[in-house]
């Protein structure tokens, strides 16, 4: 009896969701004018994003944590997925946050060669991790994304013809001092990868699942990884639209989601704040306010390639997401042999990978946004 008993009671446990695993959490909706917004005006960026050559797959607008709208172009929806290209370099830079905050590792100030042994005794050994979230390494790297001068490009390496990537980012040469340059590099963002699976024991991918994805209720979302088996973390996270808002949200909420500090308050804060060498800048974050006058300050945002865009505006309590058409490959999110044979830009291989925008303006997107709102 007493056996039947525990049984059930462990079967309670589970039927009530109070096992490992988190509720589904689902966002809240509400129109415009409910969270203080004129849906007439906000229409205008509807407009702008799915004119003819911006090739939006998706767009997701909320307001106080409430979707209030979101439009996707014909064939695609709520459950469609996205690709992020270096909008994963932000999720990255959380997963560090988090990281230290249970001791895996010990603080901004730790040196690289902690991870990187073969560094000890070269020009690369005054590296530390805060300069690999500030992008100033000083490693030379081209992050040019033009296939025509591929053979100059660092980026273009990574995805076309290296098949081990990390160790190519490992070999490259020292061009500057530590913190005297900014250089935004894809390479030092690939360092995390190799940082992250050492100080806690788990890739990249599978720590962001169980510890960050799981727990929002992000199901399903897709981590590529190299033939070699590191984490992509300059790049390539596959989830929906709503899935990228929701990221945007818990910054937008200092760390904070359903009640649980998932991100430390204070990171949250120290990401977003500026470089001493590049004031648009922060940790894996683009400060990108300043640059634009007719723009809220405090706008900061995730940015990928081929037109990947959170933005998030804490003024107005906004968290605008915006991805490029995508087209997912069918098999395991794996770069086998390359990352571009199975994650292509630019519309290059048809059937596949994502398709810029002829253009895109952030002021002619965002404004009818935040003009809709009047209170």
């Amino acid at each position: 009896m007493a056996v039947r008993s525990l049984v059930l009671g462990f079967a309670i446990l589970i039927a009530l969701g109070c096992g490992n695993s988190e509720p589904n959490w689902q966002w809240p909706e509400a129109t415009p004018a409910q969270q203080g917004m004129d849906q007439t005006i906000l229409e205008g960026a509807r407009t702008y994003a799915f004119q003819d050559g911006k090739n939006t797959q998706g767009v997701v607008v909320t307001r106080r944590g409430v979707l209030v709208a979101e439009w996707y172009t014909d064939g695609k929806g709520p459950d469609s997925y996205a690709g992020s290209w270096s909008v994963a370099k932000s999720i990255v830079g959380a997963l560090i946050g988090m990281a230290i905050e249970d001791g895996s590792i010990a603080n901004v100030d730790v040196p690289l060669t902690d991870y990187y042994p073969s560094w000890v005794g070269t020009e690369r050994d005054q590296i530390k991790l805060e300069h690999v979230l500030h992008q100033t390494t000083g490693l030379l790297w081209e992050e040019s994304y033009d296939l025509m001068s591929a053979n100059d490009s660092d980026a273009a390496q990574l995805v076309l013809t290296t098949e081990s990537p990390l160790q190519y980012v490992l070999d490259r040469p020292v061009a500057a001092a530590p913190d005297t340059e900014f250089n935004y590099s894809s390479g030092n963002s690939l360092l995390f990868a190799g940082i992250l699976e050492q100080a806690t024991g788990m890739s990249a991918g599978e720590f962001a699942e169980q510890r960050l994805f799981s727990r929002m209720g992000i199901e399903d979302a897709h981590w590529w990884k190299a033939k070699t088996g590191e984490t992509l973390t300059y790049c390539c996270v596959d989830m929906t639209s709503r899935d990228f808002a929701r990221f945007g949200l818990l910054y937008l909420r200092n760390g904070e989601w359903d009640g649980k500090q998932l991100v430390p308050s204070e990171w949250v804060a120290a990401s977003l704040a500026p470089a001493t060498i590049y004031a648009g800048y922060g940790y894996q974050w683009w400060l990108i306010g300043p640059e634009y006058p007719d723009l809220p300050n405090d706008l900061y945002a995730a940015l990928g390639h081929d037109g990947q865009f959170i933005y998030v505006i804490p003024s107005l309590e906004l968290v605008v997401v915006r991805n490029g058409f995508y087209l997912k490959d069918v098999g395991e999110p794996i770069a086998d042999p390359t990352l571009f044979i199975r994650y292509p830009s630019g519309n290059l291989i048809p059937g596949g990978g994502t398709i810029p925008p002829d253009e895109w303006d952030a002021t002619s997107f965002l404004a009818p946004i935040i003009d809709s709102v009047i209170d």
